[in-house]
């Protein structure tokens, strides 16, 4: 078991494999993991793989908790990528989201998003189509990153493409869907716990641990 370089591009994939689980691990230069198109293909494709070689349990979330600390999950689709679209060019972008969406929500194997820092827009759609949802607390010392969980894509004139008028109303309910689409609320660890986002709260120094305790494995060796 040995945790390898999946993907390599603005926003890469680490991957860690077992027999019939799969941990993976989104991991960037400035730490906050944009859905570019590049990667959106990629994780359609990889999840494609999973799926044919007979995977039953996915993990996602930063690559650092892979190997003890992450940071945010995703800040969201690179928003110059978003403005740069057309009517055109914005059906198969976001069909790509909506790919990889579907993916998570796949009744063959259960999914787990391990969500912690920034989780917003499209990052925030990601993180809620995982069948199970983790969120991850502040550093207890610190107070540093705690959940930040947001859909403010309207503030910028955007409607989501990948999912989530579909998905936040079926997890949340109106009420919810609307506190996050229509008033912009951002939640931590315990707003969203109390709204049903995430199922489970995790101190960082145990996340690593209580993934792969979920996934059914041990500690990873890097390579």
């Amino acid at each position: 078991m040995t945790l390898v370089a999946w993907y390599e591009g603005r926003t890469s994939l680490d991957l860690l494999r077992g027999t019939d689980w799969a941990w993976i691990g989104l991991r960037s230069g400035d730490g906050l993991n944009r859905l570019h198109s590049e990667l959106l293909v990629a994780l359609d494709r990889l999840f494609m793989e999973l799926r044919a070689a007979g995977v039953r349990r996915v993990a996602l979330s930063h690559a650092g908790w892979m190997a003890g600390r992450g940071h945010h999950f995703s800040a969201g689709a690179d928003l110059h990528e978003v403005g740069a679209l057309d009517p055109v060019s914005a059906e198969p972008f976001a069909r790509r989201g909506q790919r990889v969406m579907g993916h998570l929500l796949w009744p063959g194997w259960r999914t787990l998003t391990l969500i912690s820092g920034v989780a917003m827009g499209g990052g925030c759609d990601l993180a809620l189509h995982g069948q199970e949802r983790w969120a991850v607390a502040a550093e207890p010392t610190t107070g540093k990153g705690g959940l930040r969980l947001a859909h403010p894509a309207a503030k910028h004139g955007i409607l989501t493409g990948f999912g989530g008028t579909v998905r936040l109303p079926e997890l949340l309910g109106r009420e919810g869907a609307d506190r996050l689409f229509r008033h912009f609320e951002t939640w931590g660890t315990a707003e969203a716990l109390a709204a049903g986002a995430v199922q489970r709260v995790l101190e960082p120094e145990v996340a690593s641990a209580a993934v792969l305790e979920w996934l059914g494995s041990t500690v990873p060796q890097r390579r």
